[in-house]
């Protein structure tokens, strides 16, 4: 199974030598199951963008420090290549801000709520279906955005629902699924990403995100959820 990384950004500060970058964290996380996963980056950023649709078996977008609704030519470079996927129907995965620019490049509306999700959250499941298989009703995974999906676009529709986050994930037909938290993220990954951002965030939800961190997250199964759409 060959799936195209379209990375939008990386893993911050000291965390890449620790962690790995995304595409190691991606590859991790897809390949603890039953199917070989190979995962190619493209680096958007600096201009590495696909020939094709059908260059890899499914694509996945990872998230950024960006907005999907900033003006970076590689940003708008990438709502053209998501519109060129889903007309190709060709099997897509956004994470955070690439569900975000999977929603804006398909008609719908994003925008900085002014704080953050941040934290282990559980979104409920609101439309089973093929693509958007319930995990047990629900699934819970780490967070960490300020922007998120206010209206979705007219072919989406809604999957599930988180209490800080009314759009959780959505799918367009059976080819493609936004997901706003962020499945990479292992809890240990989440904690010193929490850290590093104590400020920003704020010491109430910095704190009440680490307590959120002792239940784990449902992300392998999510993953296996991703694996679905990915092999179409």
């Amino acid at each position: 199974m060959r799936i195209g990384l379209l990375r939008c950004d990386e893993v911050g500060g000291d965390r890449l030598g620790r962690y790995g970058g995304y595409q190691q964290l991606f590859t991790e996380l897809l390949n603890h199951g039953d199917t070989e996963v190979v995962v190619t980056d493209y680096d958007l950023v600096a201009g590495r963008f696909p020939g094709d649709p059908g260059e890899q078996d499914g694509w996945l977008v990872t998230g950024a420090r960006a907005a999907a609704f900033d003006d970076d030519p590689w940003i708008a470079e990438l709502l053209d290549l998501i519109r060129v996927l889903d007309a190709a129907q060709a099997p897509t995965v956004g994470v955070c801000f690439g569900h975000q620019a999977i929603a804006l490049a398909l008609g719908g509306t994003v925008r900085n709520t002014g704080s953050w999700g941040v934290g282990v959250r559980h979104a409920e499941m609101v439309d089973p279906s093929p693509a958007s298989a319930p995990v047990d009703g629900g699934f819970r995974i780490a967070y960490s955005h300020r922007d998120q999906v206010v209206d979705l676009p007219a072919t989406a529709r809604l999957t599930s629902a988180a209490a800080h986050c009314p759009v959780a994930s959505f799918a367009i037909g059976d080819h493609m699924i936004g997901i706003q938290g962020h499945p990479e993220f292992g809890t240990d990954f989440a904690r010193d990403l929490y850290t590093g951002r104590f400020i920003n965030i704020g010491e109430e939800a910095a704190n009440d995100a680490m307590a959120t961190l002792d239940d784990g997250t449902d992300r392998f199964a999510v993953a296996d959820w991703m694996m679905r759409i990915l092999v179409g």
